[in-house]
């Protein structure tokens, strides 16, 4: 089931790629760049467990509301950070073009993707295996929930190409903000669907997760447009 798992995963993965970086497809840097970002998750995950978490609870942020939102934000945060590292050490040794920034960025955010939602697919083709009495225990919501799991990967995609072509004009800071904030959005409808209903959150987080990625694709072009001028302001 879990290699089933990471070929589902591997498969939006490129769902999200190929619009954003097919013209770099070539270049071998772009799938090491991806392999790196899928590693880039589990080292998120451990930083803010053993950092972040104790920290929360030594200061007394509660799992809900102001404080889930802040522990959402710090785990956005990380996660972007981790995602661009590579390529912003890749992309400053090779003095790469904008657009193979703009590529490696969205290799980085698709391997990220990838591995954080093979564990949940896994898990959604375990319990379906399994026909426990839940909401995935037909074929049919089973493959909803997977489907589902394509935006939160083209959501990783997207952020990490939009940090990407910022860096390019000076805006580093700005970019990881504004990914940040998306992703706290995005966490915050997931993490809504008690009040919301499963179906309204997962309606609400693919409109979200589907105007990222059309935005980062609409900038795809401007990629080609302006030289490269790198800051981290």
């Amino acid at each position: 089931m879990q290699l089933l798992a990471v070929l589902i995963a591997a498969a939006f993965a490129l769902i999200g790629l190929v619009p954003l970086a097919r013209s770099a497809f070539r270049q071998p840097t772009v799938w090491v760049i991806l392999v790196i970002g899928a590693f880039a998750f589990p080292i998120a995950q451990w930083v803010t467990r053993i950092v972040w978490e104790p920290a929360a609870g030594g200061l007394g942020l509660p799992q809900a509301g102001v404080g889930l939102a802040i522990t959402l934000l710090v785990w956005a945060l990380v996660g972007e950070v981790f995602k661009i590292a590579p390529v912003l050490i890749v992309g400053a040794m090779t003095e790469a073009p904008p657009r193979d920034w703009f590529a490696y960025g969205a290799a980085a955010g698709a391997g990220f993707g990838l591995f954080a939602e093979q564990q949940i697919i896994g898990y959604a083709l375990e319990v379906a295996r399994l026909s426990f009495s839940t909401p995935l225990s037909t074929p049919l919501s089973a493959a909803v929930a997977i489907a589902f799991r394509l935006f939160p990967i083209l959501a990783h995609t997207a952020t990490t190409a939009f940090v990407a072509w910022a860096t390019t004009r000076g805006w580093l800071g700005r970019g990881l903000l504004a990914a940040t904030l998306a992703h706290l959005l995005l966490g915050l409808i997931e993490r809504g669907q008690g009040s919301l209903g499963i179906l309204l959150a997962r309606l609400l987080f693919g409109a979200v997760a589907l105007f990222l990625f059309l935005y980062a694709w609409s900038l795809r072009e401007q990629t080609l447009q302006r030289p490269s001028r790198l800051s981290t302001g």
